[in-house]
């Protein structure tokens, strides 16, 4: 059976002409929700969606990050070409290639700030934000863990979502990032911050947003000093919200069925996402997780 990365080399090559560059030596650089492919020497990614169903997905983000360009807002920038293209089946959509370093949590937040304060234009239909988006089907798909780990993310995924329509928000609604983590910024050679993965923009909560770095310290990925840098660039601090912990569990589950996507491709990811299965259900339990 062909892989999906093996789809998304086969797409990419045949995009390439389409668009008028070199594809060159592809560089598959990672394997989640989509393929994410450098070419044309490194100076241009692709990103390869799993299904056409994300096609409208796909356009959304390229119109979107037009928008934030010319808003003054630096983030990726895809080519001045009509896309995206639909081959194979599938989804390819090109950007100028950010060549940068991982950055640090307060930047991010001022990213955010900014990006929280701005309105689309009308032509720009934004969707609601959807806080269980492709949780179900991941979870019916996940293959490499036991039945029963299977059905305690069902549960957890049952009792998150009634227990999330509970939270009462103080931030005033917002076009927000949707996965706002600081592995979607870069810090170009030039002392830019970029922002990146822009699939998910929508209107919602700016807390949404905010909630995952929260998260990334209480794991103990970013230190307390890089969280209070983050709170102060940003103006608030999201872990004084009382549905705080709603928001963490709601994130935590997001991240377990995201990675579970490997487990039936790697041991040691499957036994990761076991661990945190059972970590869910206890807040707690220690995480002791390893960042993917």
């Amino acid at each position: 059976m062909t892989s999906f990365a093996d789809l998304a080399v086969t797409a990419v090559r045949e995009v390439a002409p389409l668009a008028g560059v070199a594809a060159g030596d592809l560089e598959l650089i990672r394997v989640g929700d989509r393929a994410v492919l450098r070419l044309s020497h490194g100076q241009i990614i692709a990103r390869v969606e799993r299904g056409m169903d994300r096609l409208e997905q796909s356009r959304r983000e390229v119109e979107v990050a037009r928008w934030l360009t010319a808003e003054g807002l630096p983030v990726t920038r895809p080519l001045d070409v009509e896309q995206p293209f639909v081959v194979g089946g599938t989804v390819v959509s090109l950007w100028h290639a950010v060549d940068g370093e991982w950055t640090v949590p307060a930047e991010l937040g001022r990213l955010l700030r900014k990006l929280h304060g701005l309105r689309p234009p009308a032509e720009l239909s934004l969707p609601a934000l959807d806080p269980f988006s492709r949780v179900d089907e991941r979870i019916e798909a996940v293959q490499g863990i036991p039945d029963e780990d299977k059905a305690q993310l069902r549960t957890l995924a049952r009792d998150l979502r009634g227990a999330l329509q509970e939270v009462e928000y103080v931030l005033p609604t917002a076009v927000i990032h949707g996965d706002a983590n600081i592995g979607n910024v870069l810090r170009t050679p030039e002392g830019e911050a970029v922002l990146f993965d822009l699939d998910g923009v929508c209107w919602g909560p700016p807390e949404w947003d905010l909630a995952i770095t929260a998260v990334y310290r209480e794991l103990g990925w970013h230190t307390d000093a890089e969280y209070e840098e983050f709170c102060q660039a940003y103006g608030f601090d999201v872990t004084q919200l009382p549905g705080y912990p709603v928001l963490r569990a709601v994130r935590e589950l997001r991240m377990t069925c995201w990675l579970s996507q490997q487990a039936g491709d790697d041991e040691s990811i499957a036994a990761e996402v076991s661990r945190r299965i059972q970590d869910l259900a206890d807040p707690a339990r220690p995480r002791l997780w390893h960042p993917y």
